[in-house]
C-alpha cells in the first residue's frame, strides 16, 4: 500500500515544488570481496594505479574500501571502515564496479526531503533504476566474470564474492540521491599476490572483452557466486557452460576454421570440407557442439576437459528427469573451473 501525503508529510516529505524539475543521473556501487588475490608489500594493491575505465563502467581495487571509493567517487564508503568490514564479516581486497547510467532523468512531481548533503525522493525514479540493474546485468556481472576468469588458473581460482551494492543519483550541483542495499556470504579460498602489471592487464581485458561475453553468462556466473544452495548453485555453473558452448558455436566461421585443418586430403579437401561443414552445422546436440567449438576454437581445451564436461552434463541431465543424485558431492568445484576456462579462452581469442 501506498503512503498517503498525510504519512510522507509526517517523515519529512513534502512535495516537489511547481516549476522545479529534479535532475539526476543514477549510478551504483557494486563491492566485492576478492577471494584469491592477496596484497602485500611487494605486490601492494594501490586503487590509484589500479584504476580504469570503459564507457559506463569505472573499477578499481585496493586494500582500503574507502580509498577504493573515493578514487572512483570522491567520497568514503563508509563512515568507520573497520566496523563495516566486522559487521559485514569481510576483509580485504576489495574491487569496486561503479557502473553508471549514460543520461540524466527528470522527476517533476512526486514528493522529496532535502537533508544536509542529499535529497531523498519517494518513488520518483523507479525506471533509472530499472535501467541501472538492467545494465548492469548487461555490463557489470560480465565484466566481473571476465576478470574472475582473466585471473584463474585451473588450481587456483580467482573469484569476486558480492558484499555489498548502493544505488544513488546525483544532480547537476552535485547533490546526491541515496538507496543501499547490502548482501552478504562466505567460502574458503586460497589468495596468491598478483603484480600490478599482472593486474591491470587482465582489469583491461576483461574490459575490453567485455561486450564478447554473452550477458547471460556474467548473469548466471553472478547468479551461482551469489547462491548458497548447492543445487542452484550448480545448475547456474551449468548454464554458464552451456550458453557459452551455443554462442560460440553460432559464432564459428566454419569453412576458414576447416581449412586450418591439415589432415584433409587435398585432391578431396573441397568436397571433404563442404562434408564436415554440413555435418557441423547440423550439429544440435549440447555435447557434440562442446566438442566442435574444442576442436576449432577453445585451444586449450582438453580430452580431459571434455570427459569433466560430460561428466557435468549427466549430472544436470539426472537432476532435470527427476533422479536422485547426491546433493553433499555435487562437483562444484569442477562445474566453476570449467566455466572459468570456458570463458577465459574468450578473452584470449
Amino acid at each position: 500500500m501506498d503512503l498517503s501525503t498525510y504519512a510522507l508529510g509526517m517523515i519529512g516529505f513534502e512535495r516537489i515544488p511547481e516549476g522545479t524539475p529534479l535532475e539526476v543521473r543514477f549510478h551504483s556501487l557494486n563491492v566485492y570481496e576478492i577471494r584469491g588475490i592477496t596484497s602485500n608489500k611487494e605486490f601492494p594493491l594501490n586503487p590509484d594505479d589500479l584504476k580504469r575505465e570503459r564507457a559506463e563502467i569505472s573499477v578499481s581495487v585496493g586494500d582500503s574500501l574507502n580509498a577504493v571509493c573515493r578514487k572512483l567517487t570522491g567520497d568514503d564508503f563508509a563512515d568507520d571502515e573497520e566496523k563495516w568490514r566486522e559487521e559485514k564479516k569481510s576483509k580485504p581486497p576489495y574491487l569496486m564496479v561503479l557502473t553508471s547510467l549514460p543520461e540524466s532523468a527528470v522527476c517533476s512531481t512526486g514528493y522529496w526531503k532535502k537533508e544536509t548533503d542529499s535529497i531523498v525522493t519517494h518513488d520518483c525514479f523507479t525506471a533509472s533504476k530499472e535501467a541501472l540493474l538492467q545494465l548492469e546485468k548487461e555490463k557489470t556481472t560480465s565484466f566481473v566474470t571476465g576478470l574472475s576468469a582473466a585471473l584463474s588458473t585451473p588450481d587456483n581460482p580467482v573469484l569476486f564474492i558480492p558484499i555489498a551494492r548502493e544505488v544513488y543519483g546525483t544532480t547537476p550541483n552535485n547533490q546526491t540521491v541515496r538507496d543501499i542495499r547490502f548482501t552478504g556470504s562466505a567460502e574458503i579460498y586460497v589468495s596468491r599476490p598478483f603484480t600490478k602489471e599482472t593486474l591491470t592487464s587482465c582489469i583491461d581485458t576483461a574490459l575490453n572483452a567485455n561486450d564478447n561475453i554473452h550477458s547471460k553468462v556474467g548473469y548466471f556466473f553472478d547468479l551461482a557466486i551469489r547462491e548458497k544452495d548447492s543445487l542452484k548453485k550448480f545448475l547456474y555453473y551449468f548454464l554458464v557452460i552451456e550458453v557459452h558452448t551455443h554462442q560460440v558455436f553460432k559464432s564459428l566461421d566454419y569453412p576458414s576454421l576447416f581449412s586450418s585443418l591439415n589432415d584433409v586430403p587435398d585432391r578431396i579437401k573441397s568436397e571433404a570440407t563442404n562434408l564436415l561443414v554440413t555435418y557441423q552445422a547440423d550439429a544440435k546436440n549440447l555435447s557434440h557442439r562442446f566438442i566442435w567449438c574444442s576442436l576449432l576454437k577453445w585451444e586449450d581445451i582438453t580430452d580431459e576437459d571434455i570427459k569433466q564436461f560430460k561428466m557435468l552434463k549427466k549430472i544436470r541431465d539426472k537432476i532435470y528427469h527427476g533422479e536422485e543424485v547426491d546433493m553433499k558431492k555435487l562437483p562444484l568445484s569442477q562445474a566453476q573451473k570449467l566455466a572459468l576456462k570456458l570463458i577465459k579462452n574468450e578473452l584470449i581469442s
